[in-house]
């Protein structure tokens, strides 16, 4: 079975402690953790505060969590690349795996620059470069991370792949299944509805949001997207608690944790059972 790890958007309004405590109780096996700001998501600093730094490193001690993830490094056209040092730092020395990155530069050559830099400095904290795209920024889907991996020589990287980002970019499991798997040491899982209509090429990295959902009630052909993926890698969990407020739940974020959780487990045991479309 797959390790399952709490993505931080899928309880995006949750403070630190609170959150790992809703993962630990649920059951999952890591979590993913947000130390610098996401444009248009909810943020609750930890760098700054010792006693709060201390009540994360004591809690994930006390629970057994792993931290898969640590978020979110921007490349933007202004981009300090040593600002990043206090999270990657406090990432690495709490274990985390991958670091990741976002591009939100028009401007791709100083994208490159930017990346090769950010990727020797992630690298220098001992964990992976994670490049994620989405729709809705420049870096808009997992050919441009491959093209920008490869112009740079940025071998190490990884692509983390939205299963709802892909699809929106008109790419899908052929595309991931040209490309290299040790690309793919992880993922996120996710579900969610593709926007009405004919695909238009021209709005990729112009999307907007669109709206997710729980595991099996999206749009996606989830099975096709896991069987082009390598099999059992850890899987983090987006599931937005926005999914729960629109079902009329008004789920706290421990109840909703166990929710995305178990959903998480059926699907994955549907799809592993072969009954997942």
């Amino acid at each position: 079975m797959n390790m399952l790890s709490l993505a931080p958007t899928t309880l995006p309004d949750t403070p630190a402690l609170d959150y790992i405590a809703a993962a630990a109780d649920a059951g999952y096996d890591a979590v993913g953790l947000r130390f610098n700001p996401s444009p248009g998501l909810p943020f609750h600093p930890v760098l700054g505060n010792d006693a709060l730094v201390r009540g994360v490193r004591r809690m994930l001690s006390d629970t057994g969590l792993k931290v898969l993830e640590v978020f979110s490094f921007y490349l933007e056209p202004e981009t300090d690349i040593e600002s990043f040092r206090p999270a990657l730092e406090l990432g690495a020395d709490l274990g985390a795996a991958y670091a990741m990155v976002m591009g939100r530069d028009p401007d791709w050559s100083r994208t490159c620059d930017n990346f090769a830099a950010i990727v020797d400095v992630i690298e220098g904290y001992g964990m992976v470069p994670a490049l994620e795209p989405a729709v809705s920024r420049p870096l808009a889907s997992h050919r441009l991370c491959e093209r920008l991996i490869a112009e740079t020589g940025r071998t190490g990287a990884a692509i983390c792949v939205d299963q709802l980002n892909l699809c929106r970019a008109g790419e899908g499991a052929a595309d991931l299944a040209a490309m290299d798997p040790a690309r793919f040491p992880f993922a996120q899982l996710t579900d969610g509805h593709l926007d009405p209509g004919p695909f238009d090429p021209a709005m990729v990295g112009h999307m907007g949001p669109t709206r997710r959902a729980l595991l099996g009630e999206g749009d996606l052909p989830l099975a096709e997207i896991l069987d082009a993926l390598p099999h059992g890698i850890p899987l983090s969990v987006e599931t937005p608690i926005s999914i729960g407020i629109d079902k009329g739940l008004a789920p706290d974020a421990a109840t909703w944790a166990k929710i995305s959780l178990e959903n998480a487990r059926e699907f994955l045991a549907a799809y592993e059972a072969g009954r997942v479309a």
